[in-house]
């Protein structure tokens, strides 16, 4: 597995977590230990978003900045199976 799709599988896997996560914190919104567990996999997703749009580009419309809107030339997000 190259490093794209590496970096692609630890989005989608950190994504599901911190969805999770927060989905259950809005029915126990003080459950402290939920709350360090979507903080710690919400930093990861972070790190790797960041890693991966400095690399290959914005992954949504959010990580695409200034004047550059080439980003849609690229493979979609969706479509990382077919990235070399």
């Amino acid at each position: 597995m190259n490093d794209k799709k590496y970096l692609m599988k630890q989005i989608r896997a950190y994504s599901f977590a911190v969805y999770e996560a927060a989905l259950y914190l809005d029915g126990h919104p003080d459950d402290r230990r939920a709350m360090e567990f979507y903080e710690k996999w919400n930093g990861k997703l972070a790190e790797a978003t960041e890693k991966y749009e400095k690399r290959y580009g914005p992954l949504t419309i959010f990580g695409a900045g200034g004047r550059d809107w080439r980003w849609t030339a690229d493979p979609w997000p969706w479509e990382y199976d077919s990235m070399s």
